[in-house]
């Protein structure tokens, strides 16, 4: 029996993108909440964690509810990447961004990919 691959691939000639959704819960349209790593043509690699914007909202009001982060003060990561919408697509279009301006080096953890 085979093994099943836990990411959507994005491949792009300037990156490959890997999506470690939860297939109990998300689809490709409406992931929220998602670890991505970013393979570039020099060889480096980059991890991300992107949020939308709603996303991170329902973080905090959770946390006020169950008392965590100081009752939902705050919120932080740090290799967060914050998106107005759900979806691998639109954190698609972030990620190329990121990439073109060469802020993926800011923005992401840099990672040795295990492959």
């Amino acid at each position: 029996m085979g093994t099943i691959d836990p990411y959507v691939t994005i491949a792009e000639p300037t990156f490959v993108a890997r999506f470690l959704l939860n297939p109990n819960t998300d689809t490709e349209e409406s992931v929220a909440n998602v670890d991505a790593f970013v393979g570039l043509p020099d060889d480096s690699s980059w991890a991300l964690t992107i949020f939308t914007v709603e996303e991170v909202r329902r973080l905090l009001a959770r946390w006020k509810e169950t008392g965590e982060v100081a009752n939902g003060s705050y919120f932080w990561a740090i290799d967060q990447l914050i998106v107005p919408e759900p979806g691998v697509p639109a954190m698609t279009t972030a990620i190329r961004e990121l990439v073109r301006s060469g802020e993926i080096a800011s923005v992401g953890v840099r990672y040795e990919d295990p492959d």
